[in-house]
């Protein structure tokens, strides 16, 4: 009897091992379009917008730039999920929200990212080298950017270095991404208030 209970054991636990986990995709949205219910703000109807800013291209670290979501787990230590992972790169993923949050600040512009047509020939490009894009478990969420304006020639008109650090109280990936959208968000209201003002001295 001993060894059949043993067997039932060993079959019950190579069972748990062949199914497999389930993976979870996460998708950055915009925090002002999303309060706001639309995916972008227009300038009037009939106005053609006063100058177009394109967003990006967006360099971020070596070791973000895979689908896996990497947590620090750590104070020196990191971890790669293979269950929790980004539906798209955060090369594509972090200018189009960025785009969408200063689009709601800036109504009277054509915002969007580089890769898309509304970003192409503009007057104003925001370059973002992303330094930090920390997610710690029931912790926080940290954004660490250097980010500069450009106008049409490529001249620099502006740059900066930001830093957002955005608390959660809530265990799992899920309130790190939220966190993450709320820290792009402040990190798109510099942006705007910067193209803002050098849009008016223009």
């Amino acid at each position: 009897m001993k060894w059949r209970r043993a067997l039932v054991v060993s079959l019950l636990a190579l069972a748990a091992c062949a199914t497999p986990q389930q993976t979870h995709y996460y998708m950055l949205s915009g925090a002002a379009s999303a309060s706001a219910g639309v995916a972008g703000a227009a300038p009037a109807a009939g106005a053609a917008p006063a100058y177009g800013v394109a967003i990006g291209p967006v360099t971020v670290p070596e070791a973000l730039d895979r689908q896996q979501i990497m947590l620090r787990v750590a104070p020196n230590r990191y971890a790669f999920s293979d269950t929790e992972r980004w539906a798209e790169s955060l090369k594509r993923e972090i200018p189009r929200v960025i785009a969408e949050d200063v689009g709601q600040r800036l109504p009277a512009a054509r915002v969007a990212a580089n890769f898309q047509y509304g970003g192409q020939d503009a007057d104003y490009r925001v370059l973002i080298d992303v330094l930090r894009f920390e997610l710690v478990p029931g912790v926080s969420a940290t954004l660490e950017a250097a980010w500069s304006v450009r106008n049409r020639a490529g001249a620099r008109l502006h740059e900066a270095r930001s830093v957002f650090v955005e608390k959660v109280n809530a265990a799992g990936v899920a309130p790190l991404v939220v966190a993450h959208e709320k820290a792009l968000d402040a990190l798109a209201q510099e942006i705007a208030a910067a193209v803002q003002a050098l849009a008016r001295t223009k």
